[in-house]
This record gives structure tokens, sequence and C-alpha cells, in this order.
């Protein structure tokens, strides 16, 4: 039986389609030449600008349509609890390789699984998506939990058990690593692999934990804690919704296998024509940084971040025009630098770019072609002006963004409900320092 309660407060994705026609068809292009001339401070200060920490506020210089933007944003700003859990000593400043955020997060989801699993009496902690073992070695470490760490690649598995020999010998006989992928089918393999990897005990109850549940895994483990009758808790951090595969594309229309899952958001969804503007794009904006550190940048990071914005922008400009695909040679690709200047962004382009014929048969321009350097060059002329119009439009990405990801969660939220058990979204990290930040805990009765 549906909950009303929980159906109004689905009824914000109306809210958003609302949102959506309003800034496609309402702010009107003199509006936009107001929103360009907004000051960086106004963006950030909380009585004057867009965003603040605490989420959207007016600037009572902006168009009418945006303030009503505003404020129907802020009404959707979800109140989600958060943990208030002891932050612990960093244990792992032997590890020069562990980043700051990495680190952050394995500190601050290690005592929330600590409780949750004791709350259950779990005796195995399944990681799933090991990867290198930081986050199991830790719940052994520090915790004593018997941890089986489930990992897709066979490589991450040796690299974990090197790690173990080296760094982390007293977890020998607490933590094991397995190879397997994980899809819809693997209840029975998890069941086995528990049995053959640990031989001295059967575990009665077993805690399903996930510091990196990416895209469709997440949903995979929502039915595999679903499935497994000894599994009676669950701590994922789902992250990447933009890359949930998708089922069907058709026009402007985009359909997910795992997106939406529960019954009363793939209702609500149906009535609001979701494929509509509930599409990749959605997605991609549910996972990028939250408002509070768009709100924490200077005026000199935001000329810097809306000029290399643009710089992207008109990468993608030139290349559309010449029918080229472009390929980014790095997953980071300007950690070399961030800069201001034309001449220093084109001079890094072969290392961080490459152009790719939409048609290979067709001849075509190199990233170092001084041909497309020129467009590049030309478009900048162009467009430079504008850097600022893009921040400030970001600003209200930055504003949207704790919406679209409150809408992703709640209906997995929902869906766990549906199927008979408690449900919870919870903010775990602090997102200055990790954009994923919410972690989807669930038990069993």
């Amino acid at each position: 039986m549906r909950r009303p309660g929980y159906r109004r407060r689905l009824r914000g994705l109306q809210t958003l389609q609302s949102l959506k026609t309003m800034i496609l068809t309402k702010i009107r292009i003199t509006e936009m030449r107001t929103l360009g001339s907004i000051t960086g401070y106004s963006l950030r200060e909380k009585r004057n600008g867009f965003v603040s920490e605490q989420g959207c506020v007016r600037d009572m210089n902006s168009p009418p349509t945006v303030q009503e933007l505003i404020d129907n944003i802020s009404k959707l700003k979800p109140n989600l609890e958060s943990q208030h859990l002891k932050h612990e000593d960093d244990i792992f400043s032997h590890n020069c390789c562990l980043s700051n955020k990495k680190r952050h997060e394995i500190v601050i989801l290690s005592p929330v699984i600590d409780q949750i699993s004791k709350g259950v009496e779990a005796d195995l902690v399944l990681d799933i998506g090991s990867g290198l073992g930081y986050l199991s070695h830790h719940l052994h470490s520090k915790y004593k939990h018997k941890v089986l760490g489930i990992e897709c690649s066979k490589q991450y598995v040796v690299q974990a058990y090197k790690m173990q020999q080296k760094i982390y010998p007293h977890c020998k006989n607490g933590v094991q690593f397995v190879d397997h992928y994980i899809d819809a089918q693997s209840a029975g393999k998890i069941s086995s692999l528990i049995q053959e990897t640990f031989t001295d005990f059967d575990p009665k109850s077993v805690s399903l934990v996930g510091l990196h549940a990416c895209a469709d895994l997440s949903v995979t483990v929502l039915d595999l804690f679903s499935q497994l009758d000894r599994v009676k808790s669950l701590v994922i951090m789902p992250c990447c919704y933009h890359r949930l595969k998708l089922k069907e594309e058709q026009d402007d229309k985009e359909y997910f296998y795992n997106f939406p899952v529960s019954n009363v958001f793939k209702d609500i969804f149906d009535k609001a024509s979701g494929e509509y503007f509930l599409r990749r794009s959605f997605l991609r904006l549910a996972c990028q940084q939250a408002s509070r550190n768009f709100c924490n940048m200077s005026q000199e990071e935001h000329v810097e971040h809306s000029t290399n914005l643009m710089f992207r922008c008109i990468l993608q400009l030139v290349a559309e025009s010449e029918n080229l695909d472009i390929k980014r040679l790095k997953r980071k690709s300007t950690t070399h630098s961030s800069t201001t200047d034309i001449e220093d962004y084109l001079s890094h382009l072969p290392s961080t770019h490459q152009l790719k014929p939409r048609n290979p048969n067709d001849n075509h321009l190199s990233i170092t072609d001084e041909v497309f350097l020129n467009k590049m060059r030309d478009k900048w002329n162009e467009y430079k002006d504008k850097c600022f119009l893009l921040e400030v439009l970001t600003g209200l990405q930055a504003a949207l963004q704790n919406v679209c990801e409150n809408i992703v969660l709640l209906d997995r939220v929902e869906y766990l409900k549906e199927k008979g058990f408690e449900a919870r979204v919870q903010k775990i990290t602090d997102d200055l320092v990790s954009p994923r930040c919410y972690a989807l805990i669930a038990r069993k009765e």
C-alpha cells in the first residue's frame, strides 16, 4: 500500500518539471544580460546571492522569473538527517597514496557501518566493490569486524593482498578478498563465496556495505539486500548517477533500467513525462559538487572557473562545427594548471584531449592544427566577455544539485520501503571535502 506522506514528498518532481520549463522558456535574453552583470560577491553573499550554504536565497536585483525560480528551489530543498558521530583520528598517515577525500570518506563512514552492523549483531561485513581494501582493513583494524571484500578487478584483489601483507598483517585472518563481478544474479554466488572463504564459521547476520556504489551497482546491491536472507543491514554511498545504463533513447526522451525503481516514483514519472527532463544531464547534475563549494569560492576562483568552463565550451563548439567528437585523454584533464590564458590552454590541449571524426572516412583536423587553433581563438574572442554568465548559471545549477540528488535517493528509499524494509538517507561526509556525502541505510526487521 502506498503511503500518502511519501507521495506528497515525491510530488516535488512535478515542481522540478515546472522549474525546467521556466529555465528554458521564461528567462528571456534581456534577463540573461541582467544575470551576467551580477558580481561574484552577490553569488556568495547570503542576503543578495542565488546560493548560500543553507541553499538558495534571493537577489532582489534579479529578474522576477529568476526570483520565482529560487523560491521554488528553496521549497524543494530536503532536510536530511546528518550523522553526529565523533570523527576518528587519521589512521592512514602511513599511506601517502590515499587522497584526502578518500581518507575522509573511510574515516567518517566506518563508525556508521560499525553502529548499524552492531545493531543487527552482524558477524560478517560484505564490502562490495572493495577496491584496494582500505575500508575493509579499517573495519577490522578499528572495529574488529570480519570482512569479505568482493571486487570485480583481479588486479585490485592482488594489490589488496599485497597491501595486507605489507601494512595490515594483523588483518590476515579477519579480512579476505575475492574477485567477482556483481550483477542481479549474484545472490547464490555470494552465499557460496562466504562458505568457501570462511570455512570456520557460518555467519547468521551479515551487513552489506559499499563506499563506491556507482551507477547501476547501487540498485543491484539493493536487490541483493532483498534476496539474501542472512543480510540484515545495508550501508552504501551511491554515486555516478549519470552512468546509469540507458534502456531506450528516442528524440528528446531517455529511459533508464534503474531509474526510477520504486512504484510510487514510476507512477509520478509517467504522469509528469519525466523521460523528457529526467535525463542524463539531470543525473549528472545530481552528482556534482554541492552549493557549499560554490559559495566558498573567492572572486579569483570564480573568474578562473568560468574561464576554464568557457574554454571547454568553445572546444566543444569548434569540434562540432567540424563534425568531430572530443576524447578526453586524462581523467582530470586540467590538473596541470587551471588557467585564464587562452594560449596556455591551447598549448596543453594535445596532452589532455583528442579529436575523433564522427565519420572514420573523413579527413579531419588534428587538435594541433593551426586551422583548428585559430578557430578556437576566434570563438574565444567572440565569447570571452560572457564568461561570468556561465558562472551565474553554474550557481543556479549548484542550487538545484541537492534537489536533483534527493529525487534519485528518495526513489531508492521508497523502493526499499515498498519491499518492507526500514530505509533512510543520512548525510555522512563533509560535502566540502567529498561531493559523495550521502549514505543509503536500510535494515530488516
